[in-house]
């Protein structure tokens, strides 16, 4: 054979082949459009059928011919295939019968519910689950029954007698049998519990803190509005109680923050405790929570609230093997009369909760209508703290101490005052919490400990070689760990002998954080300075404590001393704590001496110094030398 006949022979083979291959697939989608997959069961086990809709009758007395056959091969492989399709399908797929009895119920189903097709196949969907959020399921699939197809979004299911529950959308439409007529009901559910939890997590902490669980500012206030509403219907009192801690920046800075946060949760836990089940608690700044009251009757039942909570949180704290003490100052507002919404009953609060700072904390102050002015001097008097720095506008004055035996003067003690440039010479109890709350405090103190560490030196040059002079620490100044450095500086500066500097710190500072107290005063006694514990008695310090801290003096609180001799509980607190001192050898001094019958009943009962407006008051450094020099040696 020729190369061309070759060709020309393999052409046509090619050809013929290509032809044939396209009338066989027009065959098959011939053949195709002739069946349908329907759904057929026998007893409780689905399974998938092909079905013939127009197709040649034969006499059944001939056997089934090969195209036949060919016919039910591809029905049964049909079948299996719809069965894979289903049970394989990434959502859930359920069909029910006419009489919402359940034909399928594929594995997603089985894994999102814990039932498996042998528990539900022939049961009805009630019978699991009652309900398709507020629907009930049975009034679902007979409406799809019924011809309606019903679309469910963001839907939530939990399953009778489980613990099983989450959330779905689902689409539920009739199923029509070969001859168009309503057979049954199919659902499609796709599971959105993964979805809707994350969305939960992300709203729940954008409502609540995230450390104490509590709600943040953010739904306090939305709970505030609605308590406010709903008190206007009901003509019933509602309260706001703004909550500060006292003085928590020294657990933070002493302890650490790890510290500072159980202590936090601890008091989260006891306010949630001491108050009822429908008020709400909520922490809205680092150390700051607020609580709404409501259904009060008056405003007295706010006040009551308010001790019952500032003894909850006075307990002492246990933190690993730390025994802590804490307390807060509490500012109260009433709707209506302090307030008559939200925002403006918060700011009420919060500025009642400034001036129970202000009256010496662990207390708690109702608003009134003078605090809006109380605020406003607040502000002013903040402005002006920053300013006085920088103007020198602040003086040491110094009040002297006596020795009860040889009545002379033996030291003085640096108080700090103001020239104010409107309001005139400003004592500390006027500003002081304010420079402590606002941060002032750790400048000033510095400032005033290298001043009275400078005059000491020269009034010492002067002649007065043993001559002392204490200053008082701030609580934010103990608690600072520069401390150490900042008192090494004054002297180094000075040139003062540190035995001549005495610092005093009070009881309840002491007692805020003992292993802290503990740990400044050892380093500061290393130098030689002499340490006192200022008011003594009216804080509650352990005696095992006073023994344990490095301290050479006790201070006794002038409310102690104030109504001497007459009043007895009095006279026996101060007879106690000379004795005590005495057998502690530590030196006593008695503060706030105004009269003889004080000073006698002090001498009486061998109080070693004293001091007071009976011996001076607290005066410039010029005129304390004037006093230095002409009444050292003053009788009485």
């Amino acid at each position: 054979m020729q190369p061309a006949e070759i060709v020309i022979s393999a052409a046509l083979i090619v050809l013929a082949i290509v032809i044939a291959a396209a009338l066989i697939a027009v065959c098959i989608v011939i053949a195709g459009a002739f069946v349908s997959i329907t759904l057929s069961l026998t007893q409780r086990e689905p399974r998938f059928k092909l079905r013939r809709e127009s197709r040649p009758s034969h006499d059944d007395r001939f056997e089934s011919t090969p195209r036949e056959r060919e016919y039910e091969a591809r029905e049964r492989d049909a079948g299996q295939l719809a069965t894979d399709i289903a049970s394989n399908a990434a959502e859930g797929i359920v069909v029910y019968d006419r009489d919402l009895r359940c034909l399928v119920w594929n594995r997603f189903m089985e894994e999102l519910t814990g039932l498996s097709t042998q528990e539900v196949l022939g049961k009805r969907a009630a019978d699991f689950i009652p309900n398709l959020g507020d629907q009930r399921v049975d009034d679902l699939l007979a409406r799809a029954l019924a011809g309606e197809t019903i679309t469910l979004n963001e839907t939530y299911y939990n399953i009778l007698g489980s613990d099983r529950q989450g959330w779905i959308s689902a689409v539920f439409r009739p199923q029509f049998d070969i001859k168009g007529t309503i057979s049954g009901v199919i659902g499609h559910i796709r599971d959105l519990t993964d979805r809707k939890r994350a969305e939960q997590h992300l709203e729940y902490q954008a409502y609540h803190d995230a450390l104490t669980g509590l709600a943040n500012r953010r739904l306090f206030q939305e709970h505030l509005t609605l308590a406010v509403a709903l008190a206007q219907r009901r003509k019933s009192v509602v309260a706001v109680l703004y909550l500060d801690l006292d003085h928590f920046k020294i657990v933070n800075d002493s302890l650490g923050h790890s510290m500072g946060d159980v202590m936090l949760r601890e008091i989260a836990t006891r306010l949630k405790a001491a108050v009822r089940e429908g008020d709400v608690v909520a922490r809205v700044g680092g150390d700051e929570f607020t609580i709404v009251l409501q259904e009060l009757a008056t405003r007295q039942d706010a006040a009551s609230m308010a001790q019952k909570v500032l003894r909850a949180v006075a307990e002492p704290v246990q933190v690993d093997g730390h025994r802590l003490y804490i307390t807060t100052s509490i500012g109260i507002t009433v709707y209506p009369d302090d307030g008559e919404d939200a925002e403006t009953l918060l700011k009420n609060a919060d500025n009642a909760m400034y001036r129970a700072k202000s009256e010496g904390r662990n207390t708690y102050e109702m608003s009134t209508q003078d605090l809006s002015r109380d605020m406003q001097e607040r502000l002013a008097l903040e402005s002006g703290l920053h300013q006085a720095m920088e103007r020198n506008e602040f003086e040491v004055y110094y009040q002297p101490q006596i020795d009860i035996r040889s009545m002379k003067i033996v030291g003085m003690e640096a108080l700090l005052r103001w020239k104010h440039p409107e309001r005139g010479l400003m004592l500390p109890g006027s500003f002081l919490s304010v420079a402590e709350d606002r941060g002032f405090m750790t400048v000033i103190g510095d400032w005033v400990l290298r001043t009275a560490c400078v005059q000491a030196k020269a009034f010492r040059e002067m002649g007065y070689p043993d001559f002392r002079v204490a200053v008082n620490l701030s609580a934010r100044q103990f608690r600072e760990q520069s401390l150490i450095e900042g008192v090494d500086t004054a002297l180094r500066l000075s040139g003062l002998d540190p035995h001549a500097l005495e610092l005093e710190i009070t009881e309840s500072v002491a007692m805020q954080n003992v292993d802290l107290t503990f740990k400044q005063l050892t380093e500061l006694r290393k130098s030689g300075i002499t340490i006192a514990i200022d008011d003594f008695g009216i804080g509650h310090s352990s005696l095992s404590y006073l023994k344990k801290f490095p301290i050479d003096a006790l201070k006794i609180d002038r409310n102690f001393v104030e109504d001497l001799p007459e009043r007895m509980e009095d006279a026996a607190i101060v007879r106690s704590v000379i004795e005590l001192a005495q057998g502690l050898n530590l030196r006593v001094v008695a503060e706030g001496v105004e009269t003889k019958p004080q000073f006698e009943f002090l001498k009486k009962h061998d109080c070693r110094e004293v001091q007071g407006y009976y011996f001076g008051f607290p005066v410039p450094a010029q005129e304390f030398l004037e006093m230095l020099q002409t009444s050292s040696t003053r009788e009485h």
